[in-house]
């Protein structure tokens, strides 16, 4: 299965985008394309994959048909891109915007972007609005109200471990009363185990109540249900 609806037009992706079908809109958070360049930068020499992101992000695109592509912010990796890293992120950038509209929610990780970037023509904002959905990067902020808030940053996953010993995590998405926190979409990203630990800045973003896990693997998204559940599970 690739689409999992959420909510009445709202639904993961097996990606880890979230797809809103009307207005054909999706949203990607922590695409963080440029990794590989920039971790060589800093001196570590393992290979360059970059095309690994850049090429999930255009198969999801490429199969969803956007007419709006929000990334949730940390569209790059790092500011002061080298001219591999920066022909990288603008060619794909540029080529995205040839068949929809970009907007780019401002993250952590894109606090150089509108200087290494100046002539490429997307809309850069710090938050994201569309019929009372707000899309963030961080923590919803005090004092805004919305139907439900959209997070990335956090970077969810699951930790699974086999009978081998072996463990590997997966993206998930949370949802809960007042919020969705989104996976990473970049695949280099491992994030936090939620069923080892939820931090309290995390539950407080979600709201009260249950909140529900939906895996996305890339090739299937699977409602795993609530996480308390898998959290007894774990122990």
């Amino acid at each position: 299965m690739r689409l999992v609806e959420i909510a009445p037009g709202h639904h993961a992706h097996a990606s880890g985008a979230l797809w809103i079908p009307e207005p054909r809109t999706v949203v990607i958070a922590d695409a963080h394309l440029g990794y590989g360049w920039a971790l060589r930068r800093r001196g570590q020499l393992g290979p360059v994959v970059d095309e690994v992101a850049r090429d999930k992000v255009r198969a999801a695109i490429d199969e969803l048909q956007p007419a709006t592509i929000v990334f949730l912010g940390d569209v790059v990796h790092a500011p002061r891109p080298d001219p591999r890293e920066h022909e990288l992120v603008e060619s794909t950038l540029r080529a995205l915007a040839q068949h929809a509209k970009v907007v780019i929610v401002l993250g952590n990780h894109d606090r150089g972007f509108a200087r290494d970037f100046p002539h490429i023509g997307i809309e850069l904002v710090p938050q994201w609005t569309m019929d009372g959905l707000i899309g963030l990067h961080g923590d919803k902020p005090a004092g805004v109200s919305a139907s439900k808030f959209l997070v990335g940053h956090l970077h969810p996953a699951l930790s699974v471990r086999d009978d081998a010993g072996a463990s590997q995590r997966i993206p998930v998405f949370l949802i809960g009363a007042s919020a969705y926190v989104l996976p990473a979409f970049s695949p280099f990203a491992a994030g936090f185990a939620v069923n080892v630990r939820l931090p309290a800045d995390v539950r407080q973003v979600l709201g009260q109540g249950e909140i529900n896990v939906i895996a996305a693997t890339g090739k299937r998204v699977v409602k795993l249900g609530p996480l308390a559940a898998l959290r007894r599970h774990a122990e």
